[in-house]
């Protein structure tokens, strides 16, 4: 899975003791018969970015794994309004998850839902994710997040080539 890369800058404001940016966490649930995807933010006010509203929503996110294995994570959100909870309970193959953590200096925060100064630079992305293992009740709705196990395709694959795999060619 391509990792974009953290800056230097970023890096020094994230590990500082304390700092005046705010780390904004967007989450995007797909899936084919969903009529609209879900947009939220890990904030507690509506944002406007990339020509969308996202829903402030506080959850929680682990970090995905960095390790010979595929990438893993959990993603708990609050089924207050069981919207969400409805929307993924009866889904009978993965929803699409895309992770995308911004800075809250690219937006204006005097207003809302919160408006991006230009254009928002991604500090990080996520994409091609799948959620797996939903559990919805009244009260959450928890998802194991995992990406896609180029280990377990099934033979003939694609073949090891340059073009196919150009890290493995430096």
């Amino acid at each position: 899975m391509p990792r974009s890369a953290v800056s230097g800058a970023y890096r020094q404001e994230f590990e500082a003791s304390f700092s005046s940016e705010v780390d904004l966490i967007f989450i995007t649930i797909t899936h084919s018969i969903m009529v609209e995807p879900i947009r939220v933010v890990s904030e507690n006010v509506d944002y406007s970015y990339a020509g969308f509203n996202w829903i402030g929503f506080p959850f929680d996110i682990k970090i995905l794994t960095d390790s010979d294995k595929p990438p893993e994570a959990t993603l708990t959100l609050q089924n207050v309004d069981q919207r969400i909870g409805e929307s993924v309970r009866y889904l009978t193959t993965p929803p699409r998850l895309k992770i995308e953590l911004l800075s809250s200096i690219d937006f204006d925060l005097t207003v809302t839902p919160r408006a991006a100064i230009g254009t928002p630079t991604v500090v990080y992305m996520a994409d091609k994710l799948f959620l797996t293992n939903i559990k919805v009740d009244s009260m959450v709705v928890q998802a194991d997040i995992g990406g896609w196990n180029y280990l377990q395709r099934t033979w003939p694959g694609p073949r090891a080539t340059q073009a196919v795999f150009p890290g493995l060619f430096r």
